[in-house]
């Protein structure tokens, strides 16, 4: 069984945090290369990042086991960067992704035991905790192929026949969007899972 396919959206502007959510400090580390030690905790996946101009040299240089994949107009949304990543794995690989695991760096509340869990899912779906999804998603088959073939600011949601997962992880919910949002992510940092 070959590698399981994993896309990192990190190509967001950032404009209400005021600085980079991937380059975030987290106990002296950037928060994307805890997302990639953690996925890499997994084992067995190959992983592709989507960021945008401004990072693309700092988060090659952070992450040197990633495919780092550059978005040209990640301001169009998530579809858009999924797109990016599908598109590299495509090059890669000659096919698109039976399965594609997306985890956007914004949404840091997952175990590696729940992304184990969505991986043995053959159908798309996401974690849900007290009856709200969250991240990361798993997009199976007949999904793919419509985001990939979407229009680039189509919202996911749109897109994808998702099932839910549900889980309990108080954190699963946890958005860094703004600066008071650090003080949640610091106490997350914390905890066995992270």
């Amino acid at each position: 069984m070959g590698a399981v396919d994993v896309i990192v959206l990190a190509a967001g502007r950032s404009s209400r945090l005021g600085q980079p959510k991937a380059l975030v400090d987290v106990n002296g580390r950037t928060l994307i290369e805890h997302l990639v030690k953690r996925l890499h905790q997994r084992g067995n996946v190959e992983m592709t990042i989507v960021t945008n101009n401004d990072l693309l040299a700092e988060v090659m240089l952070l992450c040197p086991s990633a495919h780092v994949v550059l978005n040209q107009d990640p301001e169009k949304g998530r579809t858009g960067s999924v797109q990016c990543g599908l598109a590299s794995i495509l090059e890669r690989n000659g096919r698109l992704p039976k399965k594609v695991l997306v985890v956007p760096v914004d949404r840091p509340g997952w175990s590696i035991e729940m992304v184990n869990e969505l991986l043995q899912s053959d159908t798309s779906c996401c974690p849900t905790w007290n009856n709200r999804g969250g991240h990361p998603l798993l997009i199976v088959g007949d999904d793919i192929n419509a985001v990939y073939l979407s229009v680039a600011d189509a919202p996911l949601s749109s897109l994808i026949h998702r099932q839910s997962l549900p889980v309990d992880f108080e954190w699963l919910h946890l958005n860094i969007d703004t600066k008071e949002d650090l003080a949640d992510l610091l106490t997350a940092s914390n905890e066995d899972w992270f």
